[in-house]
């Protein structure tokens, strides 16, 4: 009788810890493909296996919110990615980082507050180009799309993949629309201790102090007016890891402009995007372009192709530093929540550039399908994605 009155007690703790929370969503995605790729050229490197996060990264997520009343609520959400079959066990470990194979333990975490007057939110954030990037995307950033791996090879912000595309220890303000056009505001601290020792990546203490912390500004604009959609952000990233004393400030720039329109029976999308990144007299410019379109198929189906191109240039002058990607799939809504898909993608690299598809990856180290100067790779991948 005692253990039964126990288990009331705590099973009554818990249904009011619940109630306390006004609103609390459980979610998270799992998707899964089989690919196959390779790299043809002088390394020839292939890969056959199963991999996770072709159409979306697998995810699991806590987010809710509470009334505070006057018009307020207080919101949040906690979300970490889940391993996939690059992972590797042993350096997978609970920090607000990237692991060394290139999966987010911690994908966003944050709290904030919303009302009429916008929201705000501070933690670990997808940066305003995150958004931006998947929804001017014939392929939604997916493992086919031609923008998203080219500017995962270069590097770029401006993203909705991995890691490049989140802030730490960042603060943000969304506006309401007005008449459809929403403005997006973030800042980012680096956080670097200014005038103290650092230790490098490699455990040596170093004998230089940092001079000044990193610091990131960014700013997004939306319009969205029935089928037409139109969309502008910047990044300006100062003093990337800190700036040592004596040494001189690594400084990236990055801007883009995006537009869809819904015509019913195709969706056409376009991109462009410009980054320049500065370390002394050091330069190297990216100019980057993406065309795709999006058409249904019947009632559940619907078919994405895209190409892109990536031009780089430098303070060397150097020639023939470009890279081209194209995508194709197709994707079948099983059910309101499930998806299968199917699709091809390639990168060609000029004779200076030796880009490489970023999800081929092998399970046992990590380690790429690596791609030479003046080679193509491609992959072929089928897979299902369910979301809850």
């Amino acid at each position: 009788m005692q253990k039964k009155i126990i288990a009331l007690a705590v099973a009554g703790l818990m249904s009011g810890a619940a109630f306390a929370q006004s609103n609390v969503t459980i979610y998270g995605v799992v998707d899964a493909y089989a690919v196959t790729g390779s790299a043809k050229g002088a390394t020839k490197d292939s890969f056959d296996g199963i991999n996770a996060g072709g159409l979306s990264g697998s995810r699991l997520g806590f987010k809710g919110m509470e009334d505070i009343g006057g018009g307020n609520k207080a919101v949040y959400v906690f979300e970490f990615g889940t391993l996939d079959s690059t992972a590797n066990a042993a350096t997978n470990a609970a920090t607000q980082s990237t692991t060394s194979n290139g999966i987010d333990t911690w994908r966003q975490a944050y709290v904030g507050l919303t009302g009429g007057w916008g929201t705000f939110v501070a933690g670990r954030l997808q940066n305003p180009g995150y958004d931006f990037a998947a929804k001017y995307d014939a392929h939604g950033a997916s493992i086919f799309s031609p923008v998203g791996q080219l500017s995962d090879n270069a590097g770029l912000s401006i993203t909705a993949r991995g890691s490049l595309g989140r802030l730490d220890n960042a603060a943000a303000y969304i506006s309401p629309s007005f008449g459809g056009l929403t403005i997006k505001a973030a800042y980012a601290f680096g956080e670097q201790v200014e005038g103290t020792t650092q230790v490098s990546t490699a455990g040596v203490t170093s004998a230089a102090n940092v001079d000044k912390a990193q610091s990131v500004w960014a700013l997004a604009a939306d319009y969205d007016n029935g089928p037409l959609s139109v969309g502008a952000v910047y990044h300006d990233l100062n003093d990337i890891g800190g700036t040592l004393v004596g040494a001189a400030p690594s400084d990236r720039y990055e801007w883009s402009l995006g537009a869809k329109y819904n015509f019913g029976m195709v969706t056409p999308f376009v991109s462009y995007q410009y980054s320049k990144g500065e370390a002394g007299a050091t330069w190297t410019k990216d100019k980057l372009w993406n065309i795709g379109a999006r058409v249904p198929v019947g009632a559940a189906g619907s078919v994405g192709i895209a190409y892109g191109k990536l031009k780089e240039t430098n303070q060397a002058g150097t020639s023939d530093l470009a890279a081209n990607s194209w995508g194709l799939d197709y994707q079948h809504a099983l059910s309101k929540r499930t998806t299968a898909y199917v699709g091809y993608s390639r990168i060609s690299n000029d004779a200076n550039m030796a880009y490489e598809l970023k999800n081929l990856k092998g399970s046992a180290t990590g380690a790429s399908v690596a791609a030479d100067v003046d080679q193509t790779s491609s992959q072929i991948a089928i897979g299902v994605r369910h979301t809850f």
